[in-house]
């Protein structure tokens, strides 16, 4: 009934004194966002596709909007926040980054945008508000929402004409200046996008990328970059960049501006679009991540124990000594991973990744390298839709269990003969595999390991259909396990490179515990506080081992 309102309307109203201006409510207009449809059905015709460069370029077309079309937009929805904004704003700038300014962005991307000249002070918040009430009298945005908790506050919207989704933030000017570092990079040479754009791909397909400890397409676009400053491209590295101070550019204490200095490599030229990517897959497949810094500001690896020590870093690091020394907030080095940021030096990029999804990444490279090798065919095709064998189990959530079992085989070379028949066989094989299992956890790898074990007992277990009944004749043996150093990666590389002079190992045990002091030399100056791993072992001997039913 509309009537009341209508009375209410046309009276004249005051509070305290002054008169209130009293009309009929506004609805806010809701956008939807002009989505592309995702489909992913391409990949399926890149098996028909025999060269690998039309491979990249068919995924280019599938996967990114035409810039002939997609700028024109990207200035107007930029255009229309400058127009909302600067008549109470008059000194705002509207500065875009992100994957629409490298040009690395996909269908259906997000424009990320910083505006400067709107706050003063620390707290973003207020002016944020400010903003989205501008922005809802504008009419030119719509479903206007700020998020006040996240770790840098955003505001975000749907332009009007365009449909395209914003984000925007008061506060991260450091993050255009990633952009244009990284876009800078990817215009030394033409072929670099396309495959930016196919590990991007690659990563997003396989859960590399995204929110929930893993990598962000920002850390692996600088791990490509960290890749190319090594032999044989040498790309140059940030320091070099900088080294020109008329391109000093003061963000919040960090350098972030560069010289954009021509750069020619004529290896990259000669090099072809597969041999670059195997080339990747191999750097990082055999990369030291638990002792090395992924460092873009010098192009080479630094070790995590000298950031433990600034005194120790050379004077090129004096900005960050300076912000360690004021705010005791060094670079976190303890993560399965550290990439760092090439400006702000005291932030790892890759803080949350996990080590099972670093495991992940390093199986999928050496999948890769095997399928870049290949040389022909649809390697396209393979790298988006294989998986190694062991990331099923790499991938399984590290906090439950995982059960399996190992048969007691004939022959069994490893234990006295005189146990190898009768009633007593079963233990001395059982007794034999505890044994090896602890050689490999203590002389192996290193691990602090406490065993328990619990009361000898006959236990009887449930059986699966058509089974026996299924006993555990022998004392169960826990094996509790803690480390602080990674000694399980690189052991294939490092057996390679073993000491001039060194007499071969004849015995499997006496390789590995080799490679394992190999390794430690390698750790030498490493002094970890925290455990970065920490599990238990259950070993059990059954007589006919429980199966594992498949309908759990």
């Amino acid at each position: 009934d509309p009537t009341p309102a209508s009375n209410v309307i046309n009276r004249t109203h005051y509070l305290g004194g002054q008169r209130l201006m009293v009309k009929y409510r506004q609805l806010r207009r809701q956008v939807t966002a002009q989505k592309k449809e995702e489909s992913n059905d391409f990949v399926e015709r890149l098996k028909d596709v025999p060269n690998f460069e039309d491979q990249l370029e068919m995924l280019g077309q599938n996967l990114q909007p035409a810039s002939q079309q997609q700028f024109p937009k990207y200035n107007k929805v930029c255009k229309d926040l400058y127009n909302a904004l600067c008549h109470t704003f008059p000194y705002c700038r509207i500065h875009p980054f992100g994957s629409t300014i490298t040009g690395l962005e996909f269908n259906n991307s997000d424009v990320d945008v910083f505006i400067s000249g709107v706050k003063w002070g620390n707290n973003d918040v207020p002016y944020l508000y400010r903003a989205k009430s501008l922005l809802l009298n504008s009419h030119l945005f719509a479903n206007v929402i700020v998020i006040p908790q996240a770790k840098i506050p955003i505001l975000k919207c749907v332009h009007v004409e365009t449909g395209i989704n914003c984000d925007i933030n008061l506060k991260n000017m450091l993050g255009v200046c990633n952009s244009r570092l990284i876009n800078y990079y990817m215009n030394l040479d033409p072929k670099l996008r396309k495959i930016m754009i196919a590990l991007k791909f690659w990563a997003k397909t396989h859960k590399i990328t995204g929110q929930n400890h893993l990598f962000t397409n920002y850390s692996l676009n600088l791990m490509l970059i960290f890749f190319l400053q090594h032999n044989p491209f040498r790309f140059p590295s940030i320091l070099k960049l900088q080294e020109n101070p008329q391109f000093f550019n003061n963000q919040d204490g960090w350098n972030g501006g560069f010289q954009p200095i021509m750069f020619t490599c004529s290896e990259l030229h000669c090099t072809s679009v597969s041999k670059l990517l195997e080339m990747f897959f191999s750097f990082y497949m055999e990369y030291e991540y638990g002792i090395n810094v992924i460092c873009p500001y010098l192009g080479v690896s630094v070790k995590k124990q000298t950031f433990k020590e600034p005194n120790s870093l050379p004077n090129t690091f004096n900005t960050y000594k300076q912000y360690v020394a004021a705010t005791n907030l060094p670079l976190k080095v303890e993560t399965a991973i550290c990439v760092q940021d090439p400006f702000e030096h005291s932030r790892n990029t890759t803080p949350i990744v996990s080590t099972a999804t670093l495991e992940t990444f390093v199986s999928f490279c050496r999948l890769g390298k095997k399928f870049c090798q290949e040389n022909e065919g649809p390697i396209l095709y393979k790298l988006l839709t294989e998986v190694p064998e062991n990331v099923t189990a790499l991938t399984v959530v590290k906090s439950q269990s995982s059960q399996f079992s190992i048969p007691m085989r004939p022959g069994m070379k490893y234990i006295e003969e005189k146990h190898k028949s009768g009633p007593e066989r079963h233990k001395a094989w059982f007794e034999s595999m505890v044994k090896f299992t602890k050689i490999v956890l203590k002389d192996f790898l290193r691990l602090e390991v406490t065993e328990i074990t619990n009361t000898a007992s006959k236990t009887k277990h449930k059986k699966a259909d058509g089974q026996s009944d299924v006993y555990a004749e022998t004392t169960p043996v826990c094996f509790k396990c803690r480390g602080k150093l990674n000694l399980w990666q690189a052991r294939k590389s490092t057996a390679k490179n073993k000491p001039e002079g060194e007499e071969p190992k004849k015995g499997v045990i006496e390789k590995e515990i080799a490679i394992t002091e190999q390794l430690c030399v390698l750790y030498k100056d490493v002094y970890p506080d925290d455990d970065i791993i920490n599990f238990e072992i259950n070993l059990e001997h059954f007589t006919d081992p429980p199966k594992r039913d498949d309908r759990r």
